[in-house]
């Protein structure tokens, strides 16, 4: 077969490509036309001028972007997101800026944003209940959080995460409620992901002076993440190390 064969044979594969793009998308049919009547032209075009702008706007992209803008100037996304409350006011606004006071250690900006948000008809709104929940953890409010918790899991049982359930642990632990957080880590271990759970479950014990069953569970820790794949070893290091310096002899 000669090279022009072979150029011919790409050229159609790459029409089809990008006719299939078009029609996969939704546009316009007449960028297939200019895809078949001008192949490279009309290919260069679509991509120019479909493609990319689509590329640049998708999710993937922004978060690099995001990532990008961070690096270069970190207090720009907090400023951007605060403009927005400052200039809109929304519920997702406010929800958007509480995340990133958290990110940033505001906790209890992050409390007053919820409580706005919650206060605006969106009383039992999951997402939100969940936020001011984590955030009054964070700011050392295990009373506030338990209180949260436990509306969340009335709203919405299902929004009453794994990752939910450890924090109201740590909420009741907060408090002094030992006997009721020690219950509640017994019931989140079996479906938590990951050594958090159980490394505070372990921490708690010896802070409560059942050293032989914290040895026991920061020594299952070890040996957990030690026989674990590298990615469950990478994502667990922290927990690993904390078992490992308590873990005597």
């Amino acid at each position: 077969m000669s090279l022009f064969s072979y150029g011919f044979i790409f050229t159609l594969l790459v029409q089809f490509a990008f006719a299939a793009h078009v029609i996969r998308s939704g546009r316009s049919y007449l960028w297939i036309l200019a895809i078949i009547l001008l192949p490279w032209v009309g290919c260069a075009a679509y991509l120019i001028f479909a493609v990319l702008p689509d590329a640049a706007t998708s999710a993937p992209a922004r978060k690099l972007a995001d990532n990008v803008v961070n690096t270069v100037d970190p207090g720009r996304g907090y400023r951007e997101k605060k403009r927005q409350v400052e200039l809109v006011g929304s519920v997702q606004a406010k929800r958007e800026l509480a995340q990133e006071c958290i990110k940033r250690g505001y906790f209890q900006d992050a409390i007053d944003l919820y409580q706005s948000a919650l206060s605006g008809g969106f009383e039992n709104d999951s997402a939100l209940l969940h936020g001011l929940a984590r955030a009054k953890l964070l700011a050392g409010d295990g009373a506030g959080a338990q209180a949260a918790y436990e509306k969340l899991k009335a709203a919405d049982p299902v929004a009453f995460s794994a990752e939910a359930e450890l924090d109201y642990a740590r909420a009741l632990a907060l408090q002094g409620k030992n006997d009721e957080a020690l219950l509640q880590y017994e019931t989140v271990l079996p479906k938590y992901p990951g050594e958090e759970a159980r490394c505070r479950y372990a921490l708690l014990l010896q802070q409560l002076g059942q050293k032989e069953r914290a040895q026991r569970v920061f020594r299952e820790i070890v040996e957990s993440v030690r026989g674990a794949p590298s990615y469950y070893r990478s994502r667990q290091r922290e927990w690993y190390r904390i078992a490992r310096q308590n873990l005597g002899g």
